[in-house]
């Protein structure tokens, strides 16, 4: 099982369809452009030469060594997608998954893309967005080199040829050729529409378990992630930010003795969030001839700052109120206004109408949900390798999930040509979508302008902690009237919650951020006359994506509300959920679970089951937590059953393996994950203070997968799977911890003073 270095560079000039197949130096070679991609339900052939092309981001070479080389422009964070796309791409190529090896992608400012070229990887869409687009691009491919066959032995009969592992037979001569001896001929053909793909019925791949690409060198030791680049007469930087958010550089302290540098660094545009506006200097890099020096040298280091004017005010209980609040009273959306943080949007229903229905039911619930913010907390810390040469080239070595904005950044920064600007995406020690951001790349590359030689910037645990564009603080209202047959007359949820898409300079419609509300909006659920609402809460503090994002939030406070409308009828929480549900999708999810968890089955005494359903990414996920010993301080997880419905699975392990990662994810957030402030100051600055599970509190999680359909379907969207773990975790614990304690815990986390003792 091969894999490349994730620094390996690639080609950035853009392909035409002229050059869909063309030869490499070293030898004949066989890539590939696909058609005009326009959604899941319009793939169609590409226009005539010269027309406009949107390609695939992944690029296959066919050697004539016979090696299969599957160039990805997304980033591998763990999440395994390499090694899915392969599986893809073998599928249809008709060859052994171990015969692809895998090459990282790199960034261009062209437009269309060529194949193979950075994208975004976010969203939980890698797979899930390439799946249909690789799979032609392959059947492609491999109809071409069957057509060089075909030309040579002079037989057009395509029945006559078989293909196994990358060989050409024909079946009436026997004669045999290979995808190496084959690609000189093919790469002159023309490029065909379309061709057929492998039917379902004969997949060897595809919803079946491989083994991931990336791990033999991780095991051993040979993957490379940010941390591990060194460049000959490499210097080393480390960050320190202004402690206040919105806080500036106010005199340029002395620079330390036995450092090169004191580098003042500024905001860049695109990357302000917040308190941190552009051209402000809210950094200094102290540089030096290795970590451990510049480090304390930093630490030691004697900084002015100017604080903001309203410093007093930028604090956690007063994030809390204003949010409690807008809760209660907004200024509605005016259509061409304003419409500045503050402003109630209207998503779905009507408020009027739903408030009238609440009060026809025999019980209304109203409760008010609140979650914090939480740092990404990634294992490795943010970090970016710049190579500088004046007016000559940058090169930039980066754990990034955004390499074209990494590219587009440093070429506004330096000034360079995008020939002279390479780009080189390491291995991610964790992205959790704060890696999507360029903040950190800036800095380095300004270090880098500034010292003219070879620079590593790093950011140490205390600043990854204190200056992360942190998941969204949030503050949710909802009512409810039911029936005593279980029936909801009316449903209001009003979501409070900085706005994501604001600070990122996106003028929000009528609806306002779609972060925010996601997972909240058009629940299956019978509900009666229902009103969702959002409002953009004026809180300053950065904030950013993090895993499974807007659905991290609504998904506790739809399923604890749901959860506390059953309890007001004493109805069991799974089937009053069920009853409630429109969706067969849904409800077939939702029985997987309560199955797989043993909803019906008895348990020890001190135990208890709580269950949630919920939807991001295009998947429907369920959970059933059980839990035990719980008190006010603290709790144990036994069990957790996950049934997820992501409509194909291409790799049913790797999904497993990332719901459960995204149980660890989600445990940690529900049980102690927050960030505080004072004065604009983050509080919680590194582990000590931000608890995580040990490897001895790790529950028991078992998976349970919808199966893929007969045949797929490929107007129906598939689903993403690597933030599904997270988002139902939360409110399946905290219904368990009422059933198990009779205490209805409505604030994350449930255990927000726990720390790792002495860390």
């Amino acid at each position: 099982m091969k894999t490349s270095s994730p620094l390996a560079p690639v080609p950035t000039q853009p392909l035409s369809r002229r050059d869909f197949l063309v030869r490499s130096a070293a030898g004949l070679t066989l890539s590939f452009l696909l058609p005009e991609f326009r959604g899941f339900t319009d793939l169609r052939a590409a226009p005539a030469s010269g027309g406009p092309a949107v390609p695939i981001n992944a690029w296959l070479t066919i050697g004539a060594d016979e090696s299969i080389a599957l160039t990805i422009g997304s980033s591998e964070m763990g999440q395994g997608s390499f090694s899915g796309l392969a599986q893809i791409l073998a599928e249809d190529l008709i060859v052994d998954y171990d015969r692809v090896i895998t090459v990282q992608g790199g960034p261009t400012t062209a437009v269309p893309a060529p194949i193979g070229t950075a994208i975004n990887t976010v969203g939980s869409g890698v797979t899930r967005s390439n799946f249909w687009r690789l799979r032609d691009a392959a059947a492609i491919a491999r109809e071409m080199l069957v057509q060089a066959a075909m030309n040579a032995l002079g037989d057009p009969t395509r029945a006559n040829y078989v293909i196994n592992n990358g060989v050409v037979t024909h079946v009436p001569s026997g004669s045999a050729q290979t995808y190496g001896q084959l690609a000189g001929a093919a790469a002159m053909l023309p490029v065909p529409v379309s061709a057929p793909l492998v039917p379902d019925s004969e997949f060897r791949l595809i919803g079946r378990t491989q083994l991931r690409k990336d791990i033999p060198a991780k095991v051993d030791g040979s993957a490379r992630y940010g941390l591990d680049v060194r460049l000959p007469h490499m210097v080393y930087g480390v960050v320190r930010h202004c402690p206040t958010f919105g806080g500036t550089l106010a005199a340029m302290p002395a620079k330390p003795a036995g450092m090169i540098a004191v580098v003042p660094t500024r905001v860049v545009a695109g990357t302000n969030r917040g308190l941190e506006a552009v051209n402000n200097f809210n950094a200094l890099v102290v540089v030096g001839p290795n970590t451990w020096d510049v480090w304390q040298a930093s630490k030691r280091l004697s900084v002015k700052w100017n604080l903001p004017s309203n410093v007093a005010s930028l604090n956690t209980t007063q994030f809390v109120n204003e949010a409690k609040a807008l809760a209660s009273v907004a200024t509605p959306y005016v259509a061409g206004g304003a419409n500045l943080p503050g402003t109630l949007y209207t998503v779905e229903g009507n408020a009027t109408a739903a408030n009238a229905a609440i009060y026809q039911g025999a019980a209304v619930v109203d409760a008010t949900y609140t979650l914090p913010y939480v740092a990404h907390a990634c294992m490795e810390v943010l970090n970016c390798t710049v190579d500088y040469v004046a007016g000559v080239k940058c090169d930039v070595y980066v754990p990034t999930q955004s390499a074209k904005s990494v590219l587009t950044l440093v070429l506004s920064l330096t000034g360079l040509s995008a020939s002279q600007v390479k780009v080189y995406t390491t291995y991610l020690g964790g992205g959790l979508g704060r890696k999507s951001e360029v903040d950190f790349v800036s800095q380095a590359v300004q270090v880098g302008m500034a010292v003219g030689r070879p620079v590593k910037v790093m950011w140490p645990r205390e600043e990854d902690f204190t200056h992360d564009q942190y998941r969204p603080m949030a503050v949710i209202h909802a009512k409810a009237g039911v029936k005593v047959d279980g029936s909801v007359t009316g449903w209001s949820y009003r979501n409070v919650s900085p706005s994501i898409l604001g600070q990122r300079g996106a003028v929000l419609g009528a609806k306002g951020d779609s972060q925010g509300i996601e997972g909240a909006q058009a629940l299956p659920y019978s509900l009666g006359a229902r009103v969702t609402e959002w409002v953009s809460h004026t809180a300053p503090i950065p904030v950013g994506f993090w895993r499974s994002v807007g659905a991290s939030l609504n998904t506790f406070g739809v399923e604890s509300m749901i959860d506390e409308l059953a309890a007001a009828t004493l109805a069991d929480p799974y089937q009053f959920r069920r009853n409630l549900l429109t969706d067969p999708r849904w409800i077939a999810v939702l029985d997987a679970a309560a199955n797989l968890g043993g909803w019906n089955t008895p348990l020890p005494a001190g135990r208890a089951r709580g269950i949630a359903i919920g939807t991001a990414f295009n998947s429907i996920v369920a959970e059933v937590v059980e839990i035990s010993a719980a008190t006010s301080t603290s709790l144990k997880v036994n069990r957790v059953s996950i049934a997820l419905d992501c409509y194909l699975a291409v790799n049913p392990g790797q999904i497993e393996s990332q719901l459960t990662g995204g149980v660890v994810h989600g445990l940690n957030a529900a049980l102690y994950g927050k960030q505080t402030f004072v004065g604009g100051v983050a509080q919680s600055k590194n582990f000590n203070a931000s608890r995580m599970i040990r490897m001895n509190e790790m529950p028991e999680v078992k998976v349970a997968l919808i199966p893929n359909p007969a045949a797929a379907d490929r107007t129906k969207p598939l689903g993403g799977v690597g933030e599904l773990g997270v988002p139902t975790f939360a409110p399946a614990l905290a219904n368990a911890y009422y059933k198990l304690t009779g205490v209805r815990l409505r604030s994350l986390p449930l255990f927000p003073n726990a720390t790792m003792g002495g860390l």
